[in-house]
């Protein structure tokens, strides 16, 4: 189960979303009218996506400048990681890339929601939990 303290903190990164995340959002929402619905700040094991689908096992992060220091790349890495080890892909775009065409960025995503599409689906390991949408934010 989500902790409260990281749901408090993905509540709180919602609220203070970059310029960036907000561009992208708007574009995400959308395509939950072609059946792939998207959370944002979303709590999967120890850490919060910036945005995922569990329907397609896609996180979606964008990367603001703290991810070009050594520190962010180690711990980008292990992130990663850990999200492909439980059956998710991982999209990764830079915060001036979505603010300059957050369209274009989405449209990169449509393309491989494609091929994700068409996988077979996976299932996480029993010692990594993955937390369900809440009522109201999607389907599992």
């Amino acid at each position: 189960m989500v902790e409260k303290a990281q749901r408090d903190h993905a509540r709180m990164l919602r609220h203070q979303a970059t310029v960036a995340e907000r561009l992208l959002w708007d574009e995400l929402r959308r395509f939950r009218k072609q059946g792939y619905p998207f959370r944002r700040q979303v709590p999967i094991g120890p850490y919060i996506a910036d945005f995922a689908s569990h329907r397609l096992r896609l996180v979606v992060e964008v990367d603001g400048d703290r991810h070009e220091t050594s520190a962010g790349r180690r711990h980008d890495v292990r992130r990663d990681s850990f999200l492909r080890s439980i059956g998710y892909a991982v999209m990764r775009f830079d915060e001036p890339d979505v603010r300059a065409n957050p369209w274009a960025v989405a449209e990169e995503i449509r393309a491989a929601i494609g091929d994700l599409s068409r996988r077979t689906p996976t299932r996480p390991g029993a010692a990594a939990p993955v937390h369900p949408p809440r009522k109201g934010e999607g389907n599992a």
